[in-house]
């Protein structure tokens, strides 16, 4: 496909934060587990690890793109990506990355304007322990990664299992609307 204007290269390629919203729903099953997992997402590159693939997304062609908030408490569970490289980068606030090494999970503070990159096959989380909500930048390496896993026999990667068919299922038919 040829683009002939500014007007349609803005409509396919351009994400503006006033058309946005934050999505508090699409981890909803992980704070369903434990309260402390509550946070929001605005995508603006590619569905994610999610299959929700909204309207006023970017199509991916390469990696994914969003903000988190994560609010004072709250945990973004530890979770391995086994076919994508995934950045943490802090725009507002303070968080602790959380990277597992050999079965051994160690801390990494990250202040406004740092990043971690954590290659596939490493399990990494993140945690707010301040007052505050911290606002962050989620950049995964793949336009359709595989949904993470969760640490074996624990109550999100039981949910997860669960749900892996319902997103195949949402993906296929996105995918055959195009």
């Amino acid at each position: 496909m040829t683009i002939k204007s500014i007007e349609e290269f803005a409509e396919k390629y351009v994400g503006r934060k006033k058309d946005k919203r934050f999505d508090w729903n699409v981890m909803k099953f992980q704070e369903e587990v434990d309260p402390k997992y509550r946070r929001a997402q605005m995508r603006y590159i590619g569905r994610g690890a999610t299959a929700n693939n909204a309207k006023d997304v970017i199509e991916a062609e390469n990696f994914t793109l969003s903000t988190m908030i994560l609010p004072a408490g709250s945990v973004g569970p530890l979770h391995l990506h086994s076919d994508v490289e995934e950045v943490f980068f802090v725009i507002k606030g303070e968080l602790t990355a959380m990277v597992d090494l050999d079965g051994e999970t160690h801390d990494v503070v990250l202040n406004e304007r740092d990043c971690v990159s954590v290659p596939p096959g490493y399990y990494r989380g993140i945690r707010n322990e301040t007052d505050e909500d911290a606002l962050m930048l989620v950049m995964l390496g793949n336009p359709k990664p595989q949904l993470p896993t969760y640490p074996e026999n624990s109550e999100l990667e039981k949910v997860r299992l669960e749900r892996q068919a319902e997103r195949e299922k949402l993906i296929k038919e996105a995918d055959e609307k195009k």
